[in-house]
């Protein structure tokens, strides 16, 4: 179910009803299960916010945003014991996950880090630049983000730093495991965004933080969805880390579809525990992933190649058949 949908979902499902976020559970079963786990996070000194599918972690070394934690292993464990054991449980399982946390990746063989490589964005500034140029030298610039390599494992997650790299064996190595466990995992689950003159956007949900991660890898995506590429590109966004959007630009595609689709980008993001970022992306083959679109006081601003904005130009102007036009974004053309 997509974000938007989400939303408008009424929250006045019963107790005994089966819970949206934890498969096998009620409802009341569920709250009770997350109820243990916030307690056993606040018991290891940490904040705890209840979001329903994960629980958000904050303090000591978990600045904000916050580390997600997932409900996957302690779901399935207390699925197997009676409910009376879950405090316990939850006790135990919380504590194994922010040690994990804690000490990922240094206590980790060379097999167990391969195997939870996976590319992912440091959402902007945060990470500050000197630190990314000192602690983090093989991160790499995707659409103005920075795009590094972490480590997942059970449900915790860290970034690997320069020290880490000689133990999975170099930057290539790193990469190329992180890139192959990326696309192994496939896609989350698609919702299809439809305006009223035809355009799409789909919007790709799935476990946080991988969907995102597409975008530092957009000629593996179109060949993973079976999908060609016109000459005009593809429009892109990552409102969250577990989301990514993508609309293809056509001859058709105007001024509108773009502010649109920055519409949904805030929509999305709303409420988002791990948001990304609130712009809109450009690419097509054989090129960069470039900034094409983001919101600002001054309303939207466009940065787009000139064969592009060109086109949504002539599409707008097709469309108005000489009736007067309203009022479209700035936007500036780049050079070549």
């Amino acid at each position: 179910m997509g974000k938007a949908a989400r939303l408008r979902h009424s929250r006045t499902e019963s107790l005994d009803e089966a819970d949206r976020f934890i498969p096998g559970f009620t409802v009341r079963q569920a709250e009770a299960l997350r109820a243990h786990c916030v307690e056993a996070v606040q018991t290891l000194g940490y904040r705890a916010w209840d979001r329903g599918s994960h629980i958000v972690v904050t303090g000591g070394p978990f600045t904000s945003p916050g580390a997600i934690l997932g409900f996957s292993t302690i779901s399935r464990e207390a699925a197997r014991v009676p409910k009376g054991q879950w405090g316990a449980l939850a006790a135990d399982v919380v504590g194994r996950l922010i040690a994990s946390a804690l000490a990922a990746p240094p206590h980790l063989d060379k097999a167990q880090l391969h195997k939870g490589l996976f590319p992912r964005f440091s959402a902007p500034g945060r990470i500050p630049d000197e630190l990314l140029a000192e602690d983090y030298t093989y991160s790499r610039r995707v659409g103005g983000m920075p795009l590094l390599v972490a480590v997942r494992h059970e449900q915790a997650s860290a970034f690997l730093a320069d020290i880490h790299l000689a133990k999975v064996g170099g930057i290539e190595e790193a990469w190329r495991s992180a890139e192959a466990n990326l696309v192994a995992a496939g896609l989350g689950d698609p919702t299809v965004y439809t305006a009223p003159n035809g355009s799409s956007t789909v919007v790709f949900e799935g476990e946080p933080p991988r969907q995102a991660a597409w975008l530092g890898y957009p000629e593996r995506l179109v060949e993973t969805l079976g999908i060609d590429v016109g000459p005009l590109g593809a429009l892109f966004c990552v409102p969250a880390h577990r989301m990514l959007g993508l609309q293809l630009v056509g001859d058709s595609t105007t001024f509108d579809d773009v502010e649109r689709m920055l519409s949904l980008v805030d929509i999305l993001g709303e409420g988002e525990v791990a948001p990304l970022s609130g712009a809109l992306f450009w690419w097509r083959l054989g090129e960069d992933v470039l900034p094409a679109a983001a919101a600002g006081l001054d309303g939207e601003r466009l940065s787009l190649p000139p064969a592009v904005s060109e086109a949504l130009v002539a599409a707008r102007s097709q469309l108005d058949r000489g009736s007067a036009r309203g009022k479209h974004p700035d936007f500036d053309t780049m050079d070549g």
